[in-house]
C-alpha cells in the first residue's frame, strides 16, 4: 500500500487501497476494497462503500454503497486538504510514554 502526503483517514474506516495519492480525504466509516487506486486530491464521503479494484480519479467526490461519482472538486482541494491536515497535526496529542 503506497499513501501520499496530506492524507486524512476517518475514523472506524478500512482501507485496503493499493495507492492513495497526496491530499485525498477519506470518511468516517468507509470501507475502501482491495488494489484500489485513488488519485490525488479526491474525496470519499462518509459511509462509502468503495469495491475493488476501483479507480477514483483526481479531483472527484465518491459516495454511498456502492461508492460511485457524485461530482467533480475545485481546483482549491489541495490547499483546503493541506490546511486540514496541518491543522490535525498541530492539536495531535501523542499518549505518554508508560514507565
Amino acid at each position: 500500500m503506497k499513501i501520499g502526503d496530506h492524507v486524512h483517514i476517518g475514523a472506524n474506516s478500512i482501507v485496503e487501497a493499493a495507492q492513495i495519492g497526496n491530499h485525498v480525504e477519506i470518511g468516517k466509516n468507509c470501507v475502501i476494497g482491495k488494489f484500489t487506486i485513488i488519485k490525488d486530491c479526491a474525496r470519499i464521503a462518509d459511509n462509502t462503500i468503495v469495491p475493488p479494484n476501483t479507480v477514483i480519479p483526481a479531483l472527484s467526490l465518491f459516495g454511498g454503497s456502492p461508492g460511485r461519482f457524485i461530482e467533480d472538486l475545485p481546483e482549491s482541494t489541495q490547499e483546503i486538504m493541506e490546511a486540514m491536515t496541518k491543522s490535525h497535526y498541530t492539536r495531535f496529542q501523542p499518549y505518554p510514554e508508560k514507565r
